[in-house]
């Protein structure tokens, strides 16, 4: 489940265009401006009780976005405002697998990390088998 979850994400994310991307579990390093993504499982449940139980998960897309530093700080929030309006209210199904998108993405406080501007956005999700 975890990995059409992940598929699903991505794809949506792809949707607001180009833009360089250190993908989970790819060795690279991406010019700035770039973002970084982590999937995370939270929870797990059983939703439906049957001769064949359906799950349910919890979780969150961990999105980082990182920007030069000391050119302000109107850039890297601006991709998170639009990245938060794209997941947000959104559902998806693929493969028997429903992923829907209850609440607004959380946007995080802008940090230095390496003397770059660092932002984070976390997508929490929940998914359901069908």
């Amino acid at each position: 489940m975890k990995q059409i979850i992940r598929s699903v994400l991505q794809t949506h994310l792809n949707q607001l265009g180009q833009f360089n991307t250190a993908w989970e579990g790819v060795l690279n390093t991406p010019k700035l401006p770039y973002q970084t993504l982590h999937l995370t499982i939270s929870s797990s449940d059983t939703g439906a009780i049957s001769d064949r139980p359906h799950a349910e998960e919890l979780g969150f897309l961990q999105l980082t976005l990182f920007y030069e530093a000391g050119l302000g700080t109107k850039a890297i929030e601006e991709r998170a405002t639009d990245i938060r309006r794209h997941f947000y209210g959104q559902s998806f199904i693929k493969d028997n697998i429903q992923i829907i998108i209850h609440k607004p993405p959380l946007i995080g406080g802008i940090f230095l990390n390496d003397n770059k501007l660092a932002l984070p956005v976390t997508i929490n999700f929940t998914a359901y088998e069908l």
